[in-house]
């Protein structure tokens, strides 16, 4: 990006600092990074797929998708120029469900940080995938497109089969509770292919990246599960993250917790549009189920089958779609901007989030101490007892000991956005959190 976009846009040529919001407006920050590079490239590659797939997106569609495409392909390439010459956002002005609260969003931004490199990196990143959903939305034959299906399309692989043999003969045991929650940790390593790469058991070869579990509260998880009263049902909610294996990996470890009685009722929070590229919708669930019921691999079919079956019984349940999830709200403000979900989610016994971005919805994209207690990070955010799995990919973590860090970076400078490095924290449910007041 040129000298001349610095200057007009007033980046400044620095890390972020210390207890601010991220932001592409810091030049030495990885949301500068992504704005700048990552961001473009993805949209770019919207575009390129819709180009290089349009035959076949009429021949499901119809024709009159032929000219939506076109229509589509030209917001897209509006909003890409928007995002590089960092212009305001733009108010949602369709039929979209969540129109309201989008809007009431923007407006309520100050002006000097309406913008792409100006607002926090959460509120840009989150405005773009919202809106080109909505470009899809907005029309009659593509309504109901997901544009990123190829990228999630299942692959059924021989680690899978491993796991589930694992499965069938699992414990109820912390030791092994303690490899399924690690396998649902890396399971959001990176895309599919690196684990189809793998040969035997992963859950055998998890033990050898222990070390690069900078936190590990997988202890105080299982003594949650423990101790929950099992007199009345205990549920527990995964706020799921990416399709394909690590919403398998999820699933397994459901699986898990209601087989050995550790929870009666598992509720699966997924995304009720495409959302950052890989994120699960209700229709990647079912293209799961759907294809480990019909495989050859006798293992992923009985497997498959059972977890149907659990659906039918209601020990599985898809939450009910809240937009609140493709909103860029942080979680810390659930409670005013949508009680609803709130109350629903302190039904839980156990709140599981998934992945880098609810991490980064919990600490609200801001640039904390790396010691910083999580509890203190989530400003009251509290519905019932909290644990976060997340591979660390990009720049925002807390709950670390003191001097860790010095030792992370002397490995790597780039140890916080590559993935290698995973977090287990859990919180305990307080009834009455003042552990963080705004200004």
């Amino acid at each position: 990006m040129s000298d001349d976009f610095r200057d007009r846009f007033d980046i400044i040529d620095t890390k972020t600092p210390r207890h601010a919001l991220l932001s592409g407006r810091y030049k030495k920050s990885f949301a500068y990074i992504f704005l700048r590079d990552r961001m473009p490239v993805i949209l770019t590659q919207i575009i390129d797929d819709l180009l290089k797939d349009k035959d076949e997106i009429v021949r499901r569609f119809g024709e009159d998708s032929r000219e939506e495409l076109k229509v589509v392909i030209g917001q897209l390439s509006k909003l890409k120029y928007q995002l590089q010459t960092d212009k305001p956002f733009e108010k949602f002005e369709n039929n979209e469900p969540d129109k309201i609260l989008w809007n009431e969003f923007i407006d309520a931004l100050p002006k000097e940080l309406n913008s792409f490199f100006r607002s926090c990196w959460l509120y840009s990143e989150s405005y773009v995938y919202r809106k080109v959903s909505s470009f899809f939305e907005a029309r009659t034959a593509l309504k109901s497109f997901d544009y990123f299906e190829k990228q999630k399309q299942v692959l059924q692989s021989n680690v899978m089969i491993a796991v589930a043999r694992s499965c069938r003969r699992a414990d109820k045991d912390k030791r092994v509770f303690h490899r399924f929650v690690k396998l649902d940790l890396w399971s959001n390593l990176c895309d599919q292919s690196f684990f189809t790469k793998l040969e035997g058991n992963l859950l055998d070869l998890l033990d050898k990246w222990d070390n690069n579990i900078l936190v590990n509260n997988t202890r105080s998880i299982w003594n949650c599960l423990q101790m929950a009263d099992h007199s009345k049902p205990v549920i527990v909610d995964f706020v799921c993250n990416n399709a394909n294996f690590e919403l398998y990996a999820d699933l397994v470890l459901a699986e898990y917790l209601i087989e050995k009685q550790l929870a009666s009722k598992v509720r699966f929070h997924v995304k009720p549009i495409p959302w950052y590229t890989y994120d699960a919708t209700v229709q990647d669930l079912q293209n799961l189920l759907q294809s480990m019921r019909s495989s050859s691999y006798g293992i992923l079919n009985e497997q498959g089958r059972k977890w149907k079956q659990y659906f039918d019984e209601e020990k599985f349940l898809i939450a009910p779609m809240n937009y609140f999830w493709v909103s860029a709200y942080e979680y810390f403000k659930m409670r005013e901007i949508n009680p609803e979900l709130y109350k629903y989610l302190s039904q839980a016994h156990l709140l599981i989030f998934k992945g880098d971005l609810h991490y980064r919805k919990l600490l609200g994209d801001y640039c904390w101490d790396p010691t910083d207690n999580f509890l203190t990070c989530i400003r009251g955010f509290q519905p019932t007892n909290i644990c976060a799995l997340r591979t660390i990919k990009s720049d925002i973590v807390c709950g670390l000991q003191q001097g860790q860090t010095d030792d992370l970076h002397r490995r790597t400078h780039e140890w916080m956005t590559t993935g290698e490095y995973g977090l287990i924290q859990f919180v305990e449910r307080i009834e009455c959190s003042c552990a963080f007041k705004e200004n």
